[in-house]
């Protein structure tokens, strides 16, 4: 999906960089598949060396990927992510007392989700547009509402990636020449 969207984007002549992120130990990992400056169609097979592994501290791989962002050779940014919207990780957010939070928690369902959210709204205060795509039906609905609000599609049957991810990411690029 990820190669689709990529080679799409470039056909219209936008930059694109692509890249995966998880965590593993305590670390979390960013993977760049695909740079801005990578335009040719054969750039894209490098995507195809993504694998699933680890887990996913979500609110920090978006961090990351503000900072990624921020060398984008155009004004408009949009981040689209490929998402199941349901962040977990090993290891657990610490207590903080100053906000009166005296226990450490997993970083995973609510939790996860809030954390995720809060580093979205603060890629939108940066001028960031986000949408998610959620694939197959293990994706938390409600966990994408909280972090994408409407900018979000779900599709159950691959069959209809194309025509729905399309509808979701015109939708996006409108929203940025209109604003």
């Amino acid at each position: 999906q990820g190669c689709v969207i990529a080679r799409s984007l470039q056909a219209c002549r936008i930059p694109v960089q692509v890249f995966s992120f998880l965590s593993v130990r305590g670390y979390t990992v960013l993977q760049r598949f695909l740079g801005y400056e990578d335009m040719q169609a054969e750039d894209t097979q490098r995507i195809f060396q993504y694998f699933a592994a680890g887990w996913n501290r979500d609110g920090l791989a978006l961090r990351g990927a503000g900072q990624l962002m921020k060398d984008a050779p155009a004004k408009n940014r949009l981040l689209i992510i490929l998402t199941d919207a349901s962040p977990n990780d090993d290891r657990r957010i610490p207590a903080d007392p100053g906000k009166r939070q005296f226990v450490s928690q997993d970083y995973s369902g609510k939790a996860g989700t809030d954390d995720t959210a809060r580093e979205a709204r603060a890629l939108r205060r940066q001028g960031i547009h986000l949408c998610g795509i959620l694939t197959g039906s293990g994706g938390d609905t409600h966990a994408a509402r909280e972090i994408f609000g409407n900018d979000f599609v779900r599709i159950e049957k691959m069959e209809r990636f194309a025509d729905a991810a399309g509808v979701l990411i015109r939708r996006q690029i409108e929203k940025l020449t209109m604003g």
